[in-house]
């Protein structure tokens, strides 16, 4: 009897996970360099917004994009070259400041623990020694970070302008080009009978959705100094274990910062 009376109830533990929604698992993560030591971690990112849509967003854009009357703006080569030039410029000059930080913290760490000694004793003239000998090195990555910031601000003085003048083309072509992505949004959503999720990772780079099953698309953008990481990865959603995205550089679209 107690067997029967029971049976109810799991039948209807069974139907809930049966018919009750998937679970997508998004985890953020890319290499970065760390300012205090100048190395490469792995690190994750945290506070990275992060929607889920039930269409392909980019599918969207290429089909608004082939069906309007002029084609896409397509920068100079020239321009292009400059461009990565600058970029290239840009990246030397954080290097050189990344190190210059370095060098400086590890100065005022032995200023530091020189107090802790007197002259006469064999730490301090060690702790001395090292100071002399990064110091050295300090004044020369100086150096070199104004070089190489130099070169960067002369690359960006010249190319500043042509580079505005194609966003603003690039801005107003878009304008045109995808006044009715709202509509088509409008109408993705009605069709599927589900809406766009938004949240935001925690500061273990994580965020969990709880979406329909079916086709998904995970986007999401982040900005370096450099680039912008774009992410539109789809994931096949279904009932019963939780599905795993990972964002990382791997699976990221690199665009160019105009």
């Amino acid at each position: 009897m107690k067997r029967l009376l029971f049976l109810p109830v799991l039948l209807a533990t069974l139907l809930v996970v049966a018919c009750g929604p998937g679970e997508v698992d998004v985890v953020a993560e890319i290499e970065l360099r760390d300012p205090e030591t100048g190395e490469m971690e792995l690190r994750p990112l945290g506070d990275l917004e992060v929607r889920l849509f039930p269409f392909d967003r980019d599918a969207v854009f290429d089909s608004l994009s082939e069906a309007h009357d002029t084609p896409e703006p397509q920068m100079d080569p020239e321009l292009q070259v400059q461009q990565d030039s600058m970029v290239a410029a840009r990246a030397a000059a954080r290097e050189a400041e990344s190190q210059v930080l370095v060098y400086r913290e590890r100065l005022q760490e032995i200023s530091e623990e020189t107090q802790q000694y007197s002259p006469a004793e064999a730490r301090y003239r060690e702790l001395v020694r090292e100071f002399d000998e990064i110091d050295v090195r300090y004044e020369a990555a100086q150096a070199e970070m104004r070089r190489q910031f130099e070169v960067f601000e002369d690359l960006q003085r010249r190319v500043l302008d042509e580079l505005n003048a194609f966003r603003v083309e690039m801005e107003l072509w878009e304008d045109q080009a995808f006044a009715d992505y709202p509509d088509v949004v409008d109408q993705k959503l009605a069709e599927r009978g589900a809406e766009i999720l938004d949240d935001r990772t925690d500061a273990t780079g994580m965020v969990r959705f709880r979406p329909a099953p079916g086709e998904w698309w995970v986007h999401a953008r982040y900005q370096t100094s450099t680039e912008e990481l774009y992410w539109n990865v789809r994931v096949d959603v279904e009932r019963g274990e939780p599905v795993e995205v990972r964002l990382t550089r791997d699976n990221a679209e690199s665009r160019r910062i105009l």
